[in-house]
């Protein structure tokens, strides 16, 4: 009897998992208002279309919320002869900076948090988001006084802070710099 009941529960246990496995939970109110800020909501066709193209096309894609998809334009930056890979973000302001390149500027400390420089033109800011949350290694604009941030150590969201790209490599050399360094901006063709 008891082998019975333990079978039965067994097959409905099985039938429930088997049903639940095919569905997702609904996105939290927060994700879904972070991912209308940077994209668009798929119709449920859509969703079908892609879950028919295969699930190895959206496993091999990652979403970052906290900043625009990166594209493959890198940048050098060059510090007595040592090389800062940087990715730069697809964004209106980032193109600019990577228009202007080569740049040579030079880099003070900011508050113990931060490495900044003042170009002698501006980028363009219309279109991009009005605050941005920096991590260590995020290359930003402070669009009020004009200028790069390259932030190594983590700070809070702020207003007119725009995410130009990311470190990929070197930033214990932005951390190491004590004094005022300069520092050369070039386009990477590797």
């Amino acid at each position: 009897m008891k082998k019975g009941v333990l079978t039965i529960l067994g097959v409905l246990l099985c039938f429930g998992l088997a049903a639940c496995a095919g569905q997702q939970a609904a996105p939290s109110v927060s994700e879904q208002s972070s991912s209308q800020e940077q994209y668009s909501i798929q119709s449920p066709a859509d969703s079908s279309a892609e879950e028919a193209a295969g699930s190895q096309a959206s496993e091999s894609s990652s979403v970052s919320t906290d900043a625009p998809a990166a594209t493959e334009r890198k940048l050098k930056m060059t510090i007595d002869g040592q090389e800062i890979l940087i990715t730069l973000y697809d964004t209106p302001a980032a193109n600019a900076l990577y228009d202007m390149l080569p740049l040579e500027l030079t880099f003070e400390d900011f508050n113990g948090i931060e490495k900044i420089a003042y170009m002698d033109n501006e980028l363009p800011t219309e279109g991009e988001p009005s605050e941005f949350d920096p991590d260590v290694g995020d290359l930003c604009l402070y669009a009020p006084w004009g200028n790069l941030s390259i932030f190594y150590k983590d700070f809070r969201n702020s207003n007119g802070l725009i995410s130009l790209g990311h470190i990929d490599s070197g930033i214990e050399l932005i951390q190491s710099m004590q004094e005022d360094f300069s520092a050369t901006l070039s386009k990477d063709m590797d």
